[in-house]
């Protein structure tokens, strides 16, 4: 059976349609022929049932007289004269113990299912049986039921070509339509079935690029809350390119990769390149430090702090500007990019800032209004308005110095410098 389906499933869209509409037809069909033979049968029976007793009583009525007068050879002539008739197979008379007097005809045409009293002044002297002869009835019935029969598969043929003629241009289009899809997508062989040839074509194009990430807020909340950025600026790298080999600037840039990273380590910064020569790492979330402001302005004093030792290791200027500003969202991810769109203004300025930031850390308006970082930092303020970072408390900058201590010695152990 599952042999079966599995062809079944193999063959063309226009044989399917065809074959599922022609088994429909004629199981429909034979179910009305059905209806119709048991319904011919029932009234058959009945007029085959009121002609028997009809017979039988007019019968009982010509054997009485004969009865009467113990005429043997008159009741076998009634006898023989009533089964002239086609319609009767056979007849006979008894008597009141059932014993046979008389009968005539051919008792294997049918059987004796009518009986009719013989009375004879007033008293039952026997009875009267007739059986019919339903050879004829019988095979008109069966030719009645033949010709419906027949019928039926007619019309299930012909059900079965027309939807076949339907389906072929359903199929045509759709084998249209996965020739097309083939071309763009896979060209190897599909299936002969046109909807399991369209169903393989589709599978094989690269759905997943067309549809739009969902975002699961969920995941995306920490997109959503207010962001720390430092923005490092490498003014010396356009220089670089042009005068140090590949090799070499490499490994500067690993260098000093190593650096940031070490820093922005301490308070779980995160890096990302977002312009040809600058780098971002950003702050978000809660920490054990302190709020994603000060975080940011702390990593940007170890790294001020910090390079200066690197240079002299790598014989080589690092030049890198350094500014702390925010958002108040995130940099988003692949999955939610509305975030990293609406950063980018900030971004933008704090870029402009470390530009100009000389060998200062310059803070942007929006970092400022942390209460944590006025707290903890000194914020002081240039004659051309702009703000820069100052000194840090007493006890957050013993901690910063042990960082310093701690990721000066990382940076140099290990390290060849660049000849």
């Amino acid at each position: 059976m599952r042999a079966l389906i599995t062809a079944f499933n193999n063959l063309p869209l226009h044989q399917q349609l065809a074959t599922v509409a022609c088994l429909c037809c004629l199981v429909s069909s034979l179910a009305l022929v059905a209806l119709a033979a048991q319904s011919s049968s029932y009234a058959q029976a009945n007029l085959q049932g009121e002609y028997g007793r009809s017979v039988a009583e007019q019968l009982a009525r010509r054997l009485g007289t004969e009865m009467a007068t113990d005429d043997r050879l008159g009741m076998v002539g009634e006898l023989n004269k009533l089964t002239e008739q086609r319609s009767i197979a056979a007849t006979r008379a008894l008597d009141v113990e059932g014993n046979e007097l008389a009968a005539a005809g051919n008792r294997e045409l049918g059987t004796f299912s009518y009986r009719a009293p013989i009375v004879i002044a007033g008293d039952q002297a026997g009875i009267a049986e007739v059986a019919l002869n339903t050879t004829t009835q019988d095979s008109t019935q069966f030719q009645f039921l033949l010709s419906l029969s027949g019928l039926a598969i007619l019309l299930s043929i012909t059900v079965y070509l027309a939807t076949r003629t339907l389906a072929l241009r359903l199929g045509k289009n759709l084998q249209a339509v996965a020739a097309e899809l083939g071309s763009v997508g896979d060209p190897t062989a599909v299936s002969i079935n046109e909807v399991e040839a369209l169903r393989e074509r589709v599978a094989a194009l690269p759905l997943d690029l067309l549809k739009p990430p969902s975002v699961d807020r969920s995941r995306a909340d920490h997109h959503y809350v207010t962001t720390a950025i430092l923005f490092i600026h490498f003014r010396s790298l356009p220089g670089y390119l042009e005068t140090v080999d590949e090799r070499r600037l490499q490994r500067y840039v690993a260098h000093i990769h190593r650096m940031i990273y070490g820093a922005s380590g301490f308070y779980g910064g995160e890096l990302e390149v977002v312009r040809q020569f600058g780098l971002a790492v950003w702050f978000t979330g809660v920490h054990k430090v302190a709020s994603p402001a000060v975080r940011a302005a702390s990593c940007a004093w170890l790294i001020q702090q910090s390079a200066p030792k690197l240079e002299e290791k790598l014989r080589r200027t690092g030049g890198l500007g350094v500014a702390v500003g925010g958002s108040e969202l995130g940099r988003g991810d692949s999955e939610d990019i509305y975030p990293g769109l609406y950063t980018q203004a900030a971004v933008d300025d704090l870029e402009l800032l470390a530009r100009q930031s000389g060998d200062q850390i310059r803070l942007s308006d929006f970092v400022v209004e942390d209460v944590e970082l006025t707290t903890r930092v000194a914020i002081e303020k240039g004659s051309d308005g702009s703000l820069h970072m100052g000194h840090f408390a007493d006890g957050h900058r013993d901690l910063l110095e042990r960082q310093r201590e701690i990721l000066g010695r990382a940076l140099v152990s290990g390290n060849e410098p660049d000849d």
